[in-house]
């Protein structure tokens, strides 16, 4: 049985600066902390997807954290190099609010290095 919730996401864009052409970008998409069922225990889970991305951006990180909220660590984090998804689980507690954060990451082919962008953190009470 799956105890997968409803939520929203939300999206960030990173952009270089060029001119005249069409400027390489990509949207990375944070889903909200959701309840999942995982061989037989409850957990709370979260995502990050890119995609579209425009241009001779390549996507090449993406990092996802949860973290309960008062927790006095950095959260439970999940990390992917290849540009699918990254997904994080973490043990659920009944009422307790769970922090999202998501930064997503990508190299253009005419620049050294990466150009990233963070999206939220957004809260959510389960």
């Amino acid at each position: 049985m799956s105890l997968a919730g409803i939520g929203w996401a939300a999206a960030a864009t990173a952009s270089p600066p060029t001119e005249g052409a069409e400027q390489p970008s990509c949207v990375y998409t944070l889903s909200t902390p959701r309840l999942v069922d995982v061989s037989g225990t409850t957990m709370v889970t979260a995502t990050l997807t890119p995609y579209p991305c425009t241009g001779s951006i390549n996507p090449n990180s993406l990092t996802v954290c949860i973290t309960p909220e008062g927790t006095p660590t950095a959260g439970t984090c999940g990390f992917s190099a290849v540009p699918s998804r990254a997904q994080v689980f973490v043990a659920y507690k009944p009422g307790t609010s769970y922090v999202v954060r998501g930064t997503g990451c990508g190299s253009v082919y005419t620049t050294q290095g990466s150009l990233c962008s963070t999206v939220g953190p957004f809260t959510t009470t389960l």
